[in-house]
């Protein structure tokens, strides 16, 4: 329907009879000369008649437009989309504005980006409510972290709530905001009761499965539902970096890192010669080039070398377009540092497969297949006088029967200082003397040997199996879910019953099946000692051969000896809790977001468990980690926060859907481009096109003076 701000203007149009008045009054005739030596011309006079006439009128033509063109654009006329019933605008109403603030609304293919459209319409909306009317602003994709607000009628606060909100870096949540805006809704005491949801219409923010009920809540509390697509309703594009993935591989002069980088076209057309760019540590290392097709991805490997010991920081990126911030993905590469280790073979055969340290060091260094930063080294009880235990980071006594009392001294001055002490048991300990000699070290006391059955007649019972205590664990989390689940399928034959009172801070990672604990830590000054309270051969049972020995053992080795930060490199989505176990001489980390703010975090505990805990990931980037403003060897230096892809593939949901999805609640969508001269009202949309009538003028008035001059 057309309509005019200023209709009183409109009386300009009556200027038109200007124009017309003049013409008439100096309306001429041709003048015709009778003079015989002339008479060849008097063609020519009619000619320039004709012309005269013609002139004339096209200029009276243009001069009627000229004040027609400028009545009408001064009377500001528009095209109304009405979307409510005539009732609505009679009666206070209670309106809830929803402004889709994910990272899609970040898109912009011309001066400003889809929020900040959303914003200017969200604030039409607040302009054009009445005075009795109640509204309250809300934003899209992070309902479920904020407190819903009340309905009130002050338009100064609500601007001003307009004005202050941002886009995020989160996926959307239409689902939640809804559920958020029925709540508000609900307590509302007017009759009319409307929900305004400002968003670019991506598939990825509507949850079918919440409409399934969903759409009860919105028939019985909401009178209308108004959708303004501010992307026009076109079709988006977009190119964005999907998957970084970066990998050690060891060898015996340096690590390589592999990284592993995905790229999607998220759009119709092909991609061609797509330049991706990796940076580490600042500095571009490499670059590549990818021809993707129309909606698919892309995989490509980069090789760099980096330092053992050193973390490092880094991103992907390839050329902005429309949605810039998928266009860089962020990761970190924890370069594992060299762990030596000593491993000191108590029941030494000359069978090196029958050896107490066989397998062992097949665990911690497997060989060609698979070159591990643990270097171990083997020696007998008889050789260890000439062996320094500091020159190691982590000693196993493997089945060691006694040792001599200076070596005794000397591993617990080792393991007070930082260093770590793994026991491991067989037919040649000695309980009272183990109890005596190494109470300083050990977790608990060693009580006596059980025997269970198999192919021994010793006993009736059945073998012991093996099960993880805490799941959260840094040795257990290494483990797939599957690896935990066949943790049962270990046979113990035979174990030690140990003393259940612990001599010092004590924890059990594993335990058998029966409760009683297998691997237990302990806590001895800056360092840690671990006790296996069965054999590490194959003697008791057959641990050793099961595919989960080796990583539980490297992980145990990385664990006590504060190496563990490169196996914690999982990513961390923005608005996802990062959390790490909290080494017990440390009372607070500092942790330093991408924007350079700085956070004090404070260990927490749960389950006997004590870990530290971060929620403020708010935004994509590197995160430094330091310990009293350093950087602390049981940390990672830097995690990554990137954001959820799935907000990145701009695929549109048809309105058949939502109309579905409402399932009978009256419902309105519109698609326009929303700016200062596009006005969005309640449950109605004005376009207005003064600006271009205004231009049309100015252009009849350049052709107007061109013409008259001739």
């Amino acid at each position: 329907m057309l309509s005019f701000l200023n209709p009183i203007l409109l009386l300009g149009i009556l200027g038109i009879s200007i124009p017309i008045i003049i013409h008439l009054i100096n309306k001429k005739k041709a003048v015709s000369h009778k003079f015989a030596a002339i008479d060849f011309l008097l063609e020519t006079n009619k000619r320039i008649l004709i012309k005269y006439k013609i002139r004339q009128r096209i200029l009276l033509i243009l001069r009627a437009c000229l004040l027609l063109f400028l009545a009408l654009s001064l009377a500001k006329p528009f095209i109304k989309n009405s979307g409510g019933s005539a009732e609505e605008k009679n009666i206070p109403t209670s309106n809830v504005i929803i402004i889709d603030d994910s990272f899609s609304m970040r898109y912009s293919d011309r001066h400003e980006s889809f929020f900040l459209s959303a914003k200017t319409a969200a604030k039409q909306i607040v302009d054009a409510l009445k005075k009795d009317d109640e509204a309250a602003v809300i934003t899209c994709s992070s309902q479920e972290f904020q407190i819903p607000p009340e309905l009130e009628n002050d338009k100064k606060h609500l601007l001003n709530v307009i004005d202050r909100s941002q886009p995020s870096f989160m996926t959307t949540h239409i689902a939640h905001a809804l559920d958020t805006a029925v709540e508000i809704l609900a307590t509302a005491r007017t009759s009319v009761k409307r929900i305004f949801l400002l968003t670019d219409m991506t598939r990825n923010g509507w949850d079918p499965h919440w409409f399934k009920s969903g759409y009860e809540k919105l028939r019985r509390h909401v009178s209308r539902m108004h959708i303004l697509d501010i992307s026009e309703g076109k079709t988006l594009k977009n190119i964005a970096v999907t998957y970084v993935k970066p990998q050690i591989t060891l060898s015996e002069k340096n690590l390589e890192a592999l990284i592993k980088v995905t790229i999607s076209n998220f759009s119709s057309v092909p991609v061609k010669d797509l330049p991706a760019s990796i940076f580490v540590n600042g500095k571009k290392l490499s670059q590549g080039f990818f021809n993707i097709e129309a909606n698919a991805s892309e995989t490509k490997e980069f090789f760099i070398t980096v330092e053992k010991g050193k973390d490092y920081y880094g991103w992907v990126e390839i050329p902005e377009d429309n949605l810039f911030v998928d266009n860089k993905r962020y990761f970190t590469i924890n370069a594992p540092q060299t762990i030596d280790a000593l491993l000191i073979d108590g029941d030494p055969k000359t069978n090196i497969y029958e050896s107490e340290t066989f397998y062992l060091e097949k665990a911690l260094n497997p060989g060609r297949e698979h070159i591990s930063s643990i270097k171990p080294s083997i020696c007998s009880v008889h050789e260890i006088n000439n062996i320094t235990f500091a020159n190691f980071n982590i000693i196993f006594l493997c089945n060691v029967e006694t040792l001599p009392p200076e070596k005794i001294h000397e591993l617990e001055k080792f393991v007070q200082e930082g260093g770590s002490v793994v026991f491991t048991l067989g037919n040649k300990v000695n309980a009272d003397y183990y109890n005596n000699a190494l109470s300083s070290l050990l977790p608990h006391r060693l009580h006596s040997i059980r025997t269970f059955s198999s192919n021994s007649s010793l006993s009736e019972e059945q073998p012991l199996h093996l099960k993880a205590t805490e799941r959260v664990h840094p040795v257990v989390r290494i483990l797939s879910e599957t690896q935990i689940n066949t943790l049962s399928t270990v046979k113990f034959y035979r174990i030690f019953y140990i003393d259940p009172n612990p001599l010092g801070s004590c924890k059990t990672i594993f335990s058998f099946s029966n409760d009683t604990p297998a691997l237990i830590e302990r806590q001895v000054g800056r360092g840690k000692s671990v006790l296996f309270t069965a054999s590490i051969d194959r003697d008791w049972t057959d641990f050793p051969v099961k595919s989960f020995f080796l990583p539980i053992m490297q992980q145990l080795c990385r664990y006590v000896t504060g190496s563990i930060s490169e196996e914690i490199s999982q990513e961390i989505l923005v608005k996802q809790v990062w959390r790490y176990p909290c080494p017990y001489d440390i009372n607070t980390i500092e942790i330093t977001n991408s924007e350079g703010t700085q956070t004090i975090v404070q260990p927490q505990f749960d389950d006997n468990e004590k870990y530290f805990e971060y929620k403020e990931t708010d935004t994509p980037g590197i995160y430094a980690v330091t310990a009293n403003g350093r950087l602390h060897p049981q940390f990672p230096a830097y995690f990554p926060v990137n954001i959820d892809t799935a907000e990145s593939n701009l695929e549109k949901i048809d309105q058949n859907e939502i109309t579905a999805f409402m399932g009978g609640t009256k419902l309105s969508m519109t698609a326009v481009r929303v700016s200062k001269e596009s006005d969005v009202l309640l449950g109605e949309t004005k376009k207005t096109f003064w600006g271009y009538l205004l231009f049309l003028t100015f252009c009849v008035l350049f052709v107007e003076s061109f013409v008259s001059r001739k």
